[in-house]
């Protein structure tokens, strides 16, 4: 008799230890609101879930980068504006410089506001932005455009390169977030000193092929913005595509990871219960043994 209580109190305990791994199991899952505590738990889920979270990293610094090549992108756009706007201040000057009715002193002022408006434009093409010169290519330490005389130049040598500067977006898919500065610049330099030296020298003839020359120059940077627009749309698509792509993963994280914690807390009260249960079963068949025992 005792040898049959003895076998059956310790299924009694084996029931006992039983139950209480699976109540701290539960209970962990509802402190920590997460399905899968350790990989062993369940290790399909896992390995996946820790392949989306490295798959959402990947997301997060594509987005940084996206981020950064948008602010690049913008400053550009905005040097291109201040450059429109200096042409097409050049181009009303030259409006009025053509004027029968202007002498040589009205044209020689003028052309001293042509002198401030070249000097605009060359602190527009030598803008930095986060320690690169914007329109140098892969020269961006130094300033790309050098006038032979400061302040009252008669030519500016660029001395820059076209080498683009890209940004990884995706996988195997880049952008480049700089434009070639000499394309852009080389042209407006050489229209807008042809027309200071046309006022300086008042040539009418001189100052009608500047103006026609700085028209030219207002559709390249025009062109420019509409080519910095095309890429700005661009990084909107693809930062609208991984936002899908991230909120995918993460619902996907969720769903190997995070409990129902309704269904949890009642499996908890279930299983408290049936703790509770195996140790009053247990305590009484230990004190029957005893009784036993004792006769």
């Amino acid at each position: 008799m005792r040898v049959s209580n003895r076998s059956l109190n310790e299924r009694l305990l084996m029931h006992i230890q039983t139950s209480s791994t699976r109540l701290n199991e539960t209970q962990e899952r509802v402190a920590s609101g997460k399905r899968v505590q350790r990989a062993s738990d369940d290790p399909f889920a896992a390995n996946r879930s820790i392949q989306a979270r490295s798959d959402r990293n990947v997301i997060e610094q594509r987005v940084r980068t996206i981020n950064l090549a948008q602010s690049e992108l913008a400053v550009t756009e905005s040097a291109v504006v201040s450059l429109s706007n200096v042409l097409t201040r050049a181009q009303a000057l030259s409006v009025q410089a053509d004027s029968a009715g202007l002498d040589a002193s009205a044209r020689n002022q003028i052309a001293a506001e042509v002198d401030e408006l070249i000097n605009e434009a060359l602190q527009v093409a030598n803008s930095s932005h986060g320690g690169r010169r914007i329109f140098g290519g892969h020269q961006a330490s130094t300033p790309p455009f050098v006038p032979d005389v400061p302040g009252l130049p008669t030519t500016v040598t660029y001395q820059g390169d076209a080498g683009l500067v890209l940004r990884e977006i995706g996988a195997g898919e880049q952008i480049a977030v700089n434009l070639d500065g000499d394309a852009l610049f080389d042209g407006a330099f050489t229209s807008l000193i042809a027309f200071r030296d046309g006022l300086r020298a008042n040539d009418r003839t001189a100052i009608n092929a500047a103006a026609t020359a700085i028209g030219a120059e207002i559709e390249v940077a025009l062109q420019a913005r509409g080519d910095i627009g095309a890429r700005v749309r661009r990084l909107d698509i693809v930062s609208e595509r991984l936002q899908g792509d991230d909120e995918r993963l993460r619902g996907l994280v969720a769903e190997l990871e995070e409990v129902d914690l309704t269904s949890e807390v009642v499996e908890l009260q279930m299983r408290d219960m049936a703790f509770q249960a195996a140790l009053s079963a247990t305590g009484r068949s230990l004190n029957m043994s005893l009784l036993d025992y004792l006769r």
